[in-house]
């Protein structure tokens, strides 16, 4: 049997936020949906990774100051990647992560260093870092979909070229001064959710498996998915955010 192939990108240097909660997720929704996955961890001592062996690649957020040595890793592989994200595979980078797939990358002390171009947009660090919920619309896989995750933001991405991935209901997204969240490459996703977006969201996860399903040439089971859970709890969530919002009007 065909197995969804997904590359989980350096776990142990890129491993802020709980995102490894994302595998499970994937793994979880692609069982439901009656495929099978194989997840490879790729790490520095990883000697044969080709990125276009796998439908999905997995890239969790970390700190600031360790992407330079992960981009000497990835960069060899940027004709690659490109050829990957342009034919429709899924690569899914969360959080600090959009950086590494910048064009480049501008620290706080004056330095900057540049990333591997897949996004035409500048990652700027902040010299603070933002933490708050964020609710925003988007579409994927042909389905309008809502997204509610938070985001922990240690740098913003600004770019006058990409589509975004989403657009804010409530939140910081990409600037702060803007309504975009994320950027949106095909059918690859940059994006500033956290939670884990793909264990809080599951009918985003759900696009994912069924998208990459069809580029892998596979057939995933057409019955519904029982995510009465997830959504009781995206409906709390949204109240809170909506009395977040009116106390913020009250104030002013």
């Amino acid at each position: 049997m065909r197995q969804l192939k997904i590359a989980w990108l350096f776990p142990d240097t890129l491993y802020l936020h709980g995102e490894r909660g994302n595998i499970l997720a994937l793994q979880r929704i692609a069982a439901q949906k009656g495929l099978e996955t194989f997840i490879e961890r790729i790490d520095f001592e990883t000697m044969e990774f080709r990125p276009l062996g796998y439908d999905i690649i997995f890239c969790p957020p970390g700190e600031i100051v360790s992407l330079p040595t992960v981009l000497e890793y990835l960069k060899p592989l940027k004709a690659e990647f490109e050829e990957f994200v342009r034919g429709g595979k899924i690569l899914i980078a969360t959080g600090t992560s959009i950086a590494l797939w910048c064009s480049k990358v501008e620290r706080t002390d004056g330095s900057c260093f540049e990333g591997m171009g897949l996004v035409d947009a500048v990652a700027r660090e902040n010299s603070a870092v933002y933490g708050d919920d964020l609710y925003f619309r988007c579409e994927y896989g042909g389905k309008q979909l809502e997204i509610i995750g938070n985001q922990i933001q240690m740098a913003d991405f600004l770019s006058d070229s990409e589509t975004s991935f989403g657009q804010l209901i409530y939140g910081y997204g990409n600037t702060g001064g803007d309504r975009h969240e994320g950027f949106l490459k095909e059918n690859s996703i940059f994006t500033n959710t956290l939670g884990p977006m793909l264990v809080t969201n599951p009918w985003l996860t759900e696009q994912i498996i069924d998208t990459a399903a069809k580029s892998a040439g596979l057939l995933p089971s057409e019955e519904t998915l029982d995510v009465s859970l997830e959504t009781e709890s995206f409906e709390a969530k949204k109240r809170f955010i909506q009395t977040k919002e009116t106390r913020l009007t009250n104030c002013k």
